[in-house]
């Protein structure tokens, strides 16, 4: 009789086993981080953050939403993600579209275009993301599928949409490429003003970007009512009621007498000012060059050889020149001598707010902190950088710089993000009242110079500020997560022009 009883314990054991708990491991999508993420109570930037993903651990995929989302944070908890900042796994290939044409192999050398392209496993939007490469990478492609193209990268191997890379001249393309016409480069000028650049030829595409009035721009093909165009190191499409077609002959450029350094290895010098033209010379981050002339988003610099060559605007830094810097130098006595502790915000595993064309926060707080403090060591003052390469720092050791140097001044270098893609202009922060006289003397200096909106001089506990004995100020000089204001903010006339103002706000504080 105990016998039996023990067979139908076990029989009613097997019959109800929860169903979920005979679900392999194996078909549960998951996604991970290879940089720290932060979770939020619902879907949206503007929402509470409840906690980080580690780094390489895998959480549970719950469900997507739009650009988020929902994991398994805790055994008890879930939370919401920005789905551009993590990959997915345990994805079922089998289902993955059947593939319609057969790859071609070529090799050829090839350069990325724009900033955050996804490199994927397969050719397609719903192959795992492996990682994302940055604009002026020099890549080889090694096969294509439609409008897909397998690449070779520093980073590994994987597959990029084609309207992300430019190919480079050469001789061993295959029949497949040469056969393919290369688009006429016609220059045109916007005739509206805030003309929408759209990612394809359509008025119901996304929006990934805003152009201003008279901007010359390039056409690199034309679909019907619509032009592909190329500006600022960017790709899109607009009405081709819009924009006027000129001539490039015809076009002038304004007269220039600067150095201009490199930002990027392996940057390609063209024989005329487009992406497409020939590549006279590949040169190396912080090579300098004369610019002689400026023709809209490009400087036409002298070469060594004696030649002229032109270089995108957007991948170099106006630097000043010794005589230039020995005369700022005479000029100023205010700053001789102060000590100016620069934190450029976030950096290494914290890239900080990412923009709508993937420009890493992290990336341009460093930019804006080395210009600004070359204008300062030329006037005398001791500069102290928090950071001076793409590294770490906790919040704290970057206030224990400013103790430990007795800083004079503080200043925290940020770019600000919100989901409202329209908002922009310029914030400054302070916490204690001996702050805020450095913040409103930056704040006031910056709005003058730049003209951009005045968002005013708040105080916040942030803790560079909060924690800090010194005077102390953090900014927000624009929001990246602003198409428009994203180009604007990158481009060196801004970045020059911001530098300046916050050196000139240092000056008015200290001649008080």
């Amino acid at each position: 009789m105990k016998n039996i009883r023990w067979m139908l314990l076990l029989l009613v054991s097997i019959f109800f086993i929860p169903t979920h708990q005979l679900v392999s491991a194996e078909n549960q999508l998951t996604v991970q981080a290879n940089t720290v993420v932060n979770v939020r109570e619902n879907p949206g930037l503007e929402q509470s953050v409840i906690g980080k993903m580690e780094i390489g651990k895998a959480y549970p995929l719950l469900k997507e939403e739009n650009d988020w989302i929902e994991i398994q944070y805790t055994s008890t908890s879930t939370g919401w993600v920005a789905a551009y900042l993590v990959t997915k796994n345990g994805q079922d290939t089998d289902n993955m579209p059947l593939e319609t044409e057969e790859p071609t192999s070529i090799s050829t050398k090839a350069t990325i275009t724009d900033n955050g392209l996804r490199l994927r496993k397969g050719p397609g939007t719903n192959y795992q993301v492996i990682t994302t490469l940055g604009k002026g990478m020099e890549v080889t492609v090694v096969s294509t599928n439609g409008d897909w193209y397998q690449i070779k990268t520093s980073l590994g191997s994987g597959w990029v949409h084609n309207d992300y890379l430019l190919l480079e001249n050469s001789q061993t393309q295959s029949s497949t490429i040469a056969e393919k016409k290369e688009p006429s480069q016609q220059p045109a000028t916007v005739i509206e003003d805030q003309v929408n650049l759209r990612s394809n030829p359509s008025t119901s595409a996304e929006i990934i970007g805003k152009i201003s009035i008279g901007t010359v721009i390039t056409i690199m093909e034309e679909e019907s009512n619509w032009a592909k165009i190329q500006y600022s190191g960017n790709i899109g499409w607009v009405h081709k009621d819009l924009i006027e077609s000129s001539d490039i002959e015809s076009r002038k450029g304004q007269k220039t007498d600067k150095t201009i350094k490199l930002l990027y290895d392996r940057t390609n010098i063209r024989s005329d000012a487009t992406v497409n033209s020939k590549v006279l010379l590949v040169a190396d981050s912080g090579a300098t060059f004369q610019a002689v002339e400026v023709l809209d988003d490009w400087y036409k610099i002298k070469l060594s050889s004696g030649e002229f060559g032109y270089i995108a605007e957007w991948i170099v830094e106006d630097i000043a020149t010794e005589s230039q810097q020995a005369t700022n130098a005479g000029d100023s006595t205010d700053l001789k001598g102060k000590t100016i502790v620069l934190d450029p915000g976030h950096g290494g595993k914290d890239s900080g707010t990412i923009g709508v064309i993937g420009t890493l926060e992290k990336d341009l707080n460093l930019r804006t902190a080395k210009l600004l403090a070359n204008k300062l060591e030329a006037s005398g003052a001791k500069v102290i950088l928090t950071r001076k390469d793409d590294v770490f720092i906790p919040l704290q050791g970057r206030v224990d710089i400013s103790h430990f140097y007795h800083a004079d001044a503080f200043i925290s270098l940020h770019y600000d993000s919100i989901n409202d893609s329209s908002v922009n202009g310029v914030t400054s922060y302070y916490y204690t009242s001996n702050q805020k006289k450095l913040a409103t003397s930056l704040h006031k200096s910056i709005i003058e110079a730049t003209n951009r909106k005045d968002r005013g001089v708040r105080k916040n506990e942030y803790v560079v500020l909060k924690q800090n004995r010194q005077v102390a100020s953090l900014l927000e000089l624009g929001y990246l997560s602003n198409p428009a204001e994203e180009q604007t903010l990158l481009s060196s006339k801004y970045q020059e022009t911001i530098s300046t103002a916050i050196y000139h706000g240092l000056e008015n504080y200290f001649s008080y």
